[in-house]
């Protein structure tokens, strides 16, 4: 990348700005030197992981960094043999590994963020170094009392001489014979021995050895004789203390060393996690997203802001180079705003290639470019004379020399500081030079000529930093399609100069630098006519397809209303030939009963089965239904089925597939049946059964007992035994079907109102077996 573009992008600006947010130093440095990304798939995933990181921070509790610290240079040091880490090095590993082990365990609960998962979860912790770290080291980083039992035995003794130290002091504080020698009535030390001020004048009374004197020579410290041993078992205790802490450092240091291979890999992931943060920090607050990278070096920005201006003021951009068109050509007058439009395309675009968050839209998509160039302000090289045209002409002649296909070029003012005529010509062959290498550019400029050259020139797109002459002020808009206009002279008139001047000066401008400015005039002018008829149409638009998408809901509701009203009348039909049905099997029961003729029988079947296929056909034809899924066949003609409608068994005689109906016989009784009034009985093992003589009879209970059966199976063995019962000459009878769901129970219900065999039924009582029994009279 080009230095010089770096500086006047203000990318090496926003590198100290980024700085800000890390909290380990290194990375400070680290961020200061940022690079684009080279590999685009690298590119992305670093995206998507700073998008995961943003997400996390905002919703899912955040991270705190606080703390932080390169812990690979704890590791280096725990290298040198014969060499321990100090209390404030371990409690800072300690630290490190207990933030990134809970930023782990947090992580392997958020299924979401699958990038910032792959990057981290597969990393080790290492809990039994912090254990250990905090068995031995408080927060205050001294070395706690339980680090070792050697340790503690010390420092109990330390104490007990402490108090034996005081004890005896107070013997001579509390001694008459001494009080007129103690200056005062304290304890101090002198050389790590504990002593006594006393007055000069009586020294001699006090035996002891002498350790300092004050600066007045008033006052001696003297260490008293009875505590002379005491202070020497001080001494010892503390220097055992002493060994005692450099052996358990000298341990710690040593299961520091021993995973220095894992630590080195967590300090790795938690400096690369302080980047994370620090970039995900800034795009929260300066208001960014991540937008997406594509390959095909174009830019497209929506709503973008440059992140140095403040956000409340500023107008956001919305346009694309790299499209329709490869160049971009900005006209307008100063101020507009046509160079902080090329820096937000620059700067954004630097730093999306280098994985930060840019303050736009989520819908900008940035190109994958290999250079970005610039060449932008009036900056002159006192060091080398040069001025402001011959500085820029050195800077556009190394970005000539660097360009590519791949690459982003920005020019602010192209070709001024010299003749414009000259200027001119020199703008529009640098800009033809750019167009043949294919490369994207922006590119500003005031000469009329180049206006006309870029509104007639393919693959070059014109555009504007709109300015309202009324206030005489800028609004910052870009307006793509829209050369400006030079409004100096409109300017000056507004301002209050004279007619005259005005009139004079416009005397002076070429026919043919008129006649572009008002090419340009009507350009614009028709511009927002256009634009005022697209938004007219779009509203149009809009309202046809707001009334279109009303009357098909209306249209949708009365054609749902219409199918429900029928929908449910020909229910009602279809229920009332269900009773009818009952009726009919009842009506056969009584005709096999009283010997009516079978013809009778048969008239009376007919007309039930022709009456309902009808109201079935009618309802097909009327009734939108959904279309039908082919159906599994369970059964095939001469299998046993139930036929809930009638609440019999029969027996299948015709299979009807296209109607999805089955003609069945209960029976004497022949009839046509849905598919869905339909069961299939799943035959139970029969038990056997002697046969039945003059002689004997075969003896049942009187009582069945169906618990834990099916309720088909149940009524299947409820018909046969009750077949058995009335040849055993029972009257009364106990069916156990149990409580539970009362599925049985109901199935059983239903079937013994229709059979044939029963004359009443009643739930059992309350020594009977109460709801889980029910009763019942044979016939």
């Amino acid at each position: 990348m080009n230095i010089h573009s770096y500086k006047v992008l203000e990318f090496n600006k926003l590198r100290e700005e980024l700085a800000h947010y890390m909290v380990i130093e290194e990375n400070q440095e680290k961020i200061l030197g940022l690079e684009p990304i080279r590999d685009i798939n690298s590119l992305r995933k670093e995206l998507e992981i700073v998008r995961d990181f943003m997400d996390f921070l905002r919703f899912d509790g955040g991270f705190e960094p606080n703390g932080m610290k390169d812990i690979s240079s704890i590791t280096k040091k725990a290298q040198l043999m014969g060499i321990y880490l100090e209390t404030d090095d371990l409690w800072a590993l300690n630290i490190n590994l207990r933030l990134f082990r809970i930023f782990k365990g947090r992580l392997e609960t958020l299924e979401k963020y699958k990038e910032l998962r792959n990057r981290f979860i597969g990393l080790p912790t290492l809990k039994n170094i912090e254990d250990l770290i905090n068995k031995a080291i408080d927060p205050e980083k001294n070395i706690k009392d339980d680090a070792s039992l050697d340790l503690r035995e010390i420092r109990i003794q330390k104490k007990n001489t402490v108090a034996n130290i005081k004890r005896k002091f107070d013997e001579i504080f509390s001694n008459p014979a001494y009080s007129k020698a103690v200056q005062e009535k304290i304890i101090t030390t002198r050389d790590g021995r504990s002593v006594i001020p006393i007055k000069m004048d009586f020294k001699g009374l006090i035996k002891g050895i002498e350790h300092d004197r004050s600066s007045s020579g008033s006052t001696v410290f003297i260490e008293p004789i009875s505590i002379v041993s005491l202070n020497n078992k001080m001494r010892e205790l503390e220097v055992r203390e002493r060994e005692e802490i450099r052996k358990i450092l000298l341990r710690l240091t040593d299961q520091v060393r021993l995973n220095t291979s894992v630590i080195d890999e967590i300090g790795q992931a938690l400096s690369y996690l302080d980047i994370l943060n620090g970039k995900a920090q800034y795009g929260i607050e300066k208001r960014c997203s991540i937008p997406e990278i594509n390959n095909k070096e174009m830019v497209s920005l929506v709503k973008a802001r440059h992140p140095f201006i403040n956000p409340n003021f500023v107008v956001p951009l919305t346009f694309e180079i790299g499209k329709g068109y490869n160049t971009l050509l900005i006209t307008g007058p100063n101020t507009g705003g046509k160079t902080v439009a090329l820096k937000t395309a620059g700067l954004l675009t630097l730093m999306a290639l280098s994985g930060i968050p840019i303050p736009a839209d989520e819908k900008t998509s940035i190109g994958f470019f290999n250079g970005v160039y610039a060449d932008i302000g009036d900056e002159q090289s006192i060091e080398q004379s040069l001025s402001s045209f011959s500085a820029h002409l050195k800077n556009i002649q190394e970005i000539l020399n660097s360009v590519t296909k791949a690459s982003l070029v920005l020019l602010d003012e192209l070709g001024s500081g010299t003749d414009p005529m000259e200027g001119s010509a020199f703008a529009m062959a640098v800009i033809d030079y750019l167009k043949d290498k294919k490369c994207k550019s922006m590119i500003t400029t005031h000469y009329s000529e180049v206006k006309a050259y870029g509104y007639n020139e393919e693959d070059i797109e014109t555009a504007s930093m709109e300015f309202d002459v009324e206030t005489l002020s800028p609004t910052y808009r870009l307006l793509i399609g829209v050369p400006g206009e030079s409004n100096a002279l409109t300017i000056a008139k507004r301002l209050g100069v004279s007619e005259v001047i005005i009139e004079k000066a416009k005397s002076y401008i070429s026919d043919e630098d008129k006649k572009v400015e008002k090419m340009i005039s009507n350009i614009k002018d028709k511009s927002l006519e256009l634009e005022t008829m697209q938004a007219e149409v779009e509203e149009l638009k809009a309202k046809a397809k707001k009334d279109k998408e009303e009357y098909e809901e209306k249209l949708r509701v009365l054609e749902k209303e219409k199918n429900q009203i029928l929908k449910e009348a020909y229910e009602k039909a279809d229920k009332m030939m269900r009773e009818m049905q009952n009726k009919a099997a009842a009506l056969v029961n009584r005709i096999q009963k009283e010997d009516k003729t079978k013809e009778d029988m048969k008239d009376v079947q007919k007309s039930l089965n022709m009456l309902r296929t009808t109201l079935q056909e009618e309802k097909a034809e009327t009734v939108e239904t959904k279309p039908k899924v082919a159906r599994k066949i369970d059964y095939k003609i001469g299998d046993r089925v139930f036929v809930n409608s009638i609440n019999q068994y029969a027996i299948v005689n015709k299979i009807n597939l296209n109607k999805e109906t089955l003609n069945i016989q209960a029976g004497i009784l022949k009839l046509e049946v849905s598919m869905d009034d339909v069961k299939t009985v799943v035959e139970p093992k029969k038990k056997e059964y002697r046969p039945i003589n003059t002689h004997t009879k075969t003896r049942v209970k009187s009582e069945v007992d169906l618990r834990g059966k099916l309720v088909d199976e149940a009524i299947y063995e409820l018909e046969t035994y009750m077949d058995r019962a009335l040849m055993n000459g029972y009257r009364e009878i106990y069916v156990i079907h149990g409580k539970g769901t009362g599925a049985l129970r109901t199935g059983v219900l239903e079937f013994l109102k229709t059979s044939r065999y029963v004359k009443e039924f009643r739930t059992g009582g309350h020594n009977e077996g109460g709801i889980g029994c029910t009763v019942v009279t044979l016939k």
